[in-house]
């Protein structure tokens, strides 16, 4: 299957895309995890685009747009509108690509993903985006990308990178 194999075009950007999935839970500061999102997510949704999985190509590419939009404003208060706003096209894209189970699984994901994008603090933002990952599991198993690897590496990394950086007693909710 070409999503496996690295002299495509759609394996090429799916293992690059692996690569920055795997590592941005390892990430400090908020502005550095999402510069290192928005590379992979752009070479995500190509992948998805040249595997023919259309809403989640479009998920993904409105993602990409709300990390630019998270970069360029940074905290300000207008990023939760835009970024709310993009979350609606998201479920919009999804109803009208609709591939059954796959784009529920997409959207879903990318939608607690978009919500965990707006928060200001990077724990909180680290534990929301992780908890969009298990859609994602399920996603790339049934479509059988290898980004799947990843997404699992990913809930693991930022998993424990929150355990690690909380002492194991302390909840992101209780950062203050």
């Amino acid at each position: 299957m070409s999503a496996f194999d690295p002299t495509t075009p759609a394996g090429l950007c799916g293992i690059l895309a692996t690569i920055g999935l795997a590592a941005w839970p390892l990430l400090r500061t908020r502005c550095a995890m999402l510069a290192l999102q928005l590379g992979a997510l752009a070479l995500l949704s190509l992948h998805y685009a040249l595997l023919g999985v259309t809403t989640a190509a479009i998920v993904n590419a409105l993602g990409t747009l709300q990390l630019v939009a998270c970069l360029a404003f940074g905290t300000h208060p207008r990023l939760r509108y835009l970024g709310y706003g993009l979350a609606g096209l998201m479920v919009a894209a999804s109803i009208v690509t609709w591939q059954g189970m796959i784009s529920l699984l997409s959207t879903g994901g990318n939608v607690v993903i978009a919500f965990g994008r707006l928060q200001t603090k990077a724990d909180r933002m680290r534990l929301l985006v992780l908890a969009g990952t298990p859609f994602w599991i399920l996603h790339d198993l049934l479509i059988e990308s290898p980004v799947v690897l990843a997404d699992a590496l990913s809930l693991l990394v930022g998993i424990g990178a929150l355990v690690w950086r909380n002492g194991g007693t302390r909840s992101p909710a209780q950062q203050t």
